[in-house]
């Protein structure tokens, strides 16, 4: 991209703070167990049939996962992409919900809502997989759809064709992209998937990232564990590699249409379609929640605000909400400062810096229970004993959080017009006052958007928890896990409480982003 700021050498200052902390406390640790711990002997580990069940049901679990996610998506990405229906910002942002939910709330839900025998089962695991990532994935390709110039659509008809026909031949294949990414990404989050996992498996249901932890933890083979994060890291990496590959190719028209595809529902038969769609959609997003907040209120089979109470006056569990709160803070101030020098070093240079969005993908592509186990293991020794230091905690938060983060913010300053930075520019403004009245002000909105997310990733993080939080500064995953295992219907309502408190940060964050995203819209049409 050029922009005004290309021969500036201040971007290779801002490239300095997102490739060190991503190469101390991602590559190193990570390349420093595989080196340390990683045993010629462990490959034997492969060849049990325990560990090729493991790895199968991983796989296969996520494929259908994925799937079913797809099943539903794309429904309700033609109804949200070609309609405009009544209450449509809340329906938007309610669907959201399930992708930025903790993962272990999601778990906790489903452990409520199915019958006793569906626990600890494949349908289970699948079901909450599902629900986790089916918003999300409807909101990338309506984002997609949208792009699509209606006239096309206009075209096709003129011709002859069907409903059917103009789907298959004409949307499905400027759709094919984004489904396909879409689709890589729900299986990636399917298959390092771990606190559902950890809530709905179990010890029959295990996958690569809970055998990791387990093989850690509980058993002390950190070289078998090391060898799974392994192979887990190289069936990723060769995935991307492959569809990204076969879908090099591929035609996009991604011109903006200069009218909007959505049009008001007229007919009947459109009318019932939709609000079957959207109802399923809704329904589906906050039953699970509104299960967690009845069995909250509801202990030994009756009507009590005991949990709440408990939640409010126990030292304990009130330590742990503070912790979490500061951590949280801290992760989100860090993940939005990096992600914003990340995403202004690869918008603002001539393809010098784009290896930094391929680097600060390595947070997803490797597990947070792997970058946890590193740097615990790393961080042992002095001078850099940092295994009991506070501040490792949110910093892990921040750097899981930090491709979410990157990634809001970067496609709206490659959107900016370089001819604003230009006409600041001839009036006398300098680089600075430019990037401060011209840069900044526009992506001001998708930076709060992208800290709000942050602070909704370190609160519900586990992954990496699991390895780093500390008796006496739990984080409120921990504290939920915790009680969970605990026998007493008293203090499973009490984490039940406490993923509710989860669910309705998280509900917030999501009208925070969506109002945002509305504002931005709104200002754009009347541009």
């Amino acid at each position: 991209m050029t922009t005004i700021y290309n021969r500036s050498q201040a971007i290779y200052w801002l490239a300095i703070a997102p490739i060190v902390a991503i190469v101390i406390f991602v590559i190193a640790p990570v390349f420093n167990i595989f080196v340390s711990s990683l045993q010629f002997e462990s490959l034997n580990l492969l060849r049990t049939e325990a560990i090729r069940n493991v790895v199968w049901f991983t796989t296969w679990q996520s494929l259908v996962s994925t799937a079913f996610t797809l099943v539903i998506a794309l429904p309700l990405a033609f109804v949200t992409a070609n309609f405009k229906f009544k209450a449509q910002r809340l329906t938007t942002s309610l669907i959201s919900l399930p992708f930025i939910l903790p993962s272990i709330v999601v778990g906790v839900a489903f452990l409520q809502i199915l019958p006793n025998n569906f626990h600890r089962t494949a349908f289970a695991l699948i079901l909450a997989h599902t629900y986790f990532n089916f918003g999300f994935t409807s909101r990338l390709i309506t984002a997609r759809w949208l792009q699509i110039d209606p006239h096309l659509d206009d075209a096709a008809r003129t011709l002859g064709a069907s409903p059917f026909k103009l789907f298959i031949t004409l949307t499905m294949p400027l759709l094919s992209k984004a489904i396909t990414n879409a689709a890589l990404i729900v299986f990636t989050l399917c298959f390092t998937s771990y606190g559902v996992v950890r809530v709905l498996g179990g010890p029959s249901r295990s996958t690569l990232e809970t055998e990791i932890y387990f093989r850690a933890m509980q058993l002390g083979d950190v070289s078998g564990a090391m060898l799974l994060s392994a192979l887990q890291i190289v069936i990723i990496v060769a995935l991307f590699f492959v569809t990204t590959r076969a879908s090099r190719n591929k035609f996009e028209q991604s011109t903006k249409p200069t009218i909007s595809r959505q049009k008001s529902l007229q007919t009947r038969k459109q009318k019932v379609i939709a609000a079957t769609i959207i109802s399923i959609a809704t329904l589906f997003a906050i039953v699970p929640v509104l299960a967690i907040a009845l069995k909250s209120i509801n202990t030994n089979s009756r009507f009590t605000t005991t949990a709440w109470r408990t939640v409010f006056t126990s030292p304990e569990i009130t330590q742990s909400i503070t912790k979490t709160l500061i951590y949280a803070v801290i992760a989100m101030s860090l993940a939005t400062l990096l992600g914003l020098l990340s995403a202004c070093s690869v918008a603002y240079s001539n393809n010098n810096f784009h290896f930094i969005s391929g680097l600060t993908t390595l947070p997803i592509v490797i597990s947070a229970v792997s970058i946890g186990l590193g740097i615990i293991i790393t961080f042992d020794t002095q001078p850099f004993d940092w295994r009991g230091a506070q501040f490792m905690l949110p910093l892990a938060h921040a750097l899981v959080a930090l491709p979410l983060a990157m990634r809001v913010i970067l496609p709206v300053l490659q959107a900016i017009p370089d001819s604003l930075r230009q006409a600041s520019s001839v009036l006398g403004a300098s680089p600075r006052q430019t990037w401060l009245n011209i840069d900044f002000k526009i992506i001001r909105r998708a930076a709060i958007s992208a800290a709000a997310i942050s602070a909704t990733v370190s609160i519900g993080e586990f992954g990496a928890s699991s390895f780093l939080a500390r008796r006496g500064a739990e984080t409120l995953p921990i504290m939920i896990s915790r009680l969970l295992s605990r026998p007493g219907d008293s203090l499973q309502s009490q984490a039940f409480a406490l993923a509710t408190l989860l669910a309705i940060f998280s509900l917030i964050v999501i009208f925070v982003i969506d109002s945002f995203a509305n504002t931005k819209s709104a200002r754009d049409s009347h541009a």
